[in-house]
């Protein structure tokens, strides 16, 4: 599921993490069900707890930049942290599957202008999905859009209900491919986690521009703060955190993660949500 970003000059939720002089490292975070633990039990609070006093503290002095990676938006984003006891905002947020990039200086939340330059000069373009999307009907392939409540500019998301056959389901799955190619889009297809408020029987069908996606943010932000790729580190829970974990030298899946995800990623941390961040940040970063 994914929605938008905020409005620019928001105010921020605070404590903010400040940004740090020199970045030594950097760390990237999808957010539903990896960073927040959505059932938010006592337990889960206390371990979220404990990474923000890491991040606010001991990550300072390690040069940590962190950030989440996310499909959710500022406002959902907010009220998912003040229900679930989060305090601390990031240095930033990639939202709407990073089609939107926000960071957060002095508590009031700024897009960031090199991004967004970027994804304006991909061309997208909103027509173009929809032809894409009647030729796929016109196949057979029925994809319907999520309701999100609300537009962003570079994002435009639908579901597949499965066919109940993963063979079917997959020859489904690439004519979308297929298509997305032919009109220079580009695709993020990965099966929806109930957990999350998606539907249990779909996968989740989004549309950007080709420059975008996670593993295109983790890249742009790499290079903008000139961070080593060997201090680099990634978390998530599902299918459309691979390519982020793969753009890093340490990624991470969170030890529950979706069956799709565990079955297509090596490295699965033994420790839930926040509790794999803070062991990770500690291994390597130190405490």
């Amino acid at each position: 599921m994914t929605d938008t970003l905020p409005l620019d000059g928001a105010p921020a939720p605070s404590p903010a993490l400040r940004l740090p002089d020199r970045v030594g490292w950097a760390a990237f975070s999808d957010f539903d069900e990896t960073y927040l633990a959505h059932a938010a039990t006592p337990e889960q609070r206390a371990h979220l707890a404990a990474l923000e006093e890491y991040l606010l503290t001991d990550a300072v002095r390690h040069g940590l930049l962190f950030g989440w990676v996310t499909g959710s938006s500022a406002a959902s984003v907010r009220e998912k942290m003040a229900r679930c006891g989060a305090r601390v905002l990031p240095h930033f947020v990639a939202g709407a599957l990073g089609t939107e990039l926000t960071f957060f200086p002095d508590g009031v939340a700024r897009p960031d202008p090199e991004w967004r330059q970027v994804l304006r000069d991909s061309g997208f373009d909103r027509a173009r999905v929809e032809r894409a999307v009647e030729r796929l009907a016109r196949h057979g392939v029925d994809l319907f859009p999520q309701d999100t409540g609300h537009r962003t500019e570079f994002l435009v998301n639908h579901y597949f209900r499965s066919l109940g056959d993963p063979r079917r389901d997959e020859h489904a799955l690439g004519l979308v491919r297929e298509l997305a190619a032919e009109y220079g889009l580009g695709l993020n297809i990965s099966r929806c986690n109930p957990a999350t408020g998606d539907p249990a029987d779909c996968y989740d069908v989004d549309f950007l521009p080709p420059v975008c996606g996670k593993r295109n943010v983790v890249r742009h932000l790499c290079a903008r703060f000139g961070v080593d790729p060997e201090r680099t580190l990634a978390f998530g829970d599902s299918g459309n955190d691979l390519e982020m974990l793969g753009a890093v030298r340490h990624g991470y899946l969170v030890a529950n993660c979706t069956p799709e995800a565990r079955d297509r990623f090596p490295r699965v941390s033994p420790h839930p949500h926040t509790q794999a961040l803070l062991h990770a940040f500690r291994h390597h970063l130190g405490h």
